[in-house]
């Protein structure tokens, strides 16, 4: 073990070039041709084989005897449709698309865990399948990856591992807990319908913004009062779209 995390730490300037290099071209969902030719790139110099398309930009590479036991280590690769705004020589390339949420990173990471491996392939007793998940960021891409084959495929992943970047954990660090960590998460939409009128005049209306806003209140007790208090689960309304001028309510809030 330190002699691998002697390595990792050795190999820290090529992953950070990785990352950075991924940086500068986010892209989502599946539509992640330059992020999948980087990351085949990179594969193809360690020589490494690999499986692709998989899910349409997916890549399952594989390292190892080619037999059981297989584990599999798991990176996503998509960003998200935000704009950055910190300058730095590494910025997106794309307005309205940015690695937020660090799966470049997790990409780099898995590409260094990759040459890690090779490097010592000869000591492995059996497979390991690195597998570069496309559309995690709402598109369902694991799942994707899974109905294409993925755990059937011989030999047969056993355990997969994966990892998400933290910021408020100190850098060098592995955190984790029994049971579940991360959640499945779901989402809700509604269009509120009332009347508009004048702003000087509510009665004559029936103002949608008040019933969003009781709603929204109300919306909490969903955990509060539904769930239990040894259990976590969170509800939270990301946007609230409705009226365009000072002087008029609304008919719809969004």
């Amino acid at each position: 073990a330190a002699a691998t995390l002697h390595r990792a730490l050795a190999l820290s300037d090529w992953t950070k070039t990785i990352r950075r290099d991924l940086h500068k071209c986010p892209e989502l969902l599946y539509n992640l041709d330059e992020t999948s030719a980087y990351v085949r790139k990179t594969l193809d110099e360690l020589k490494i084989p690999y499986v692709f398309p998989v899910a349409t930009n997916g890549i399952v590479a594989t390292i190892g005897t080619g037999s059981s036991p297989c584990v599999g280590l798991r990176a996503d690769m998509d960003a998200l449709p935000i704009l950055e705004e910190v300058e730095g020589p590494f910025r997106s390339r794309t307005e309205g698309k940015m690695h937020a949420c660090g799966h470049d990173a997790h990409t780099a990471m898995l590409l260094t865990a990759a040459r890690i491996l090779k490097e010592r392939e000869a000591q492995l007793a059996g497979t390991v399948k690195l597998i570069f998940q496309p559309a995690e960021e709402g598109g369902a891409g694991g799942l994707a990856m899974v109905q294409a084959g993925l755990l059937e495929a011989l030999p047969k992943i056993e355990r997969v591992f994966a990892l998400h970047v933290w910021p408020g954990f100190p850098a060098g660090t592995v955190h984790s807990m029994p049971n579940t960590i991360m959640a499945a998460a779901g989402f809700y939409h509604a269009n509120f319908i009332g009347h508009g009128g004048h702003a000087a005049m509510p009665h004559t209306t029936v103002d949608p913004f008040t019933c969003v806003a009781t709603a929204q209140l109300g919306l909490q007790t969903i955990i509060s009062r539904n769930l239990s208090p040894i259990d976590a689960g969170v509800v939270s309304t990301t946007f609230i779209k409705g009226g365009s001028a000072y002087n008029i309510i609304p008919g719809t809030v969004e």
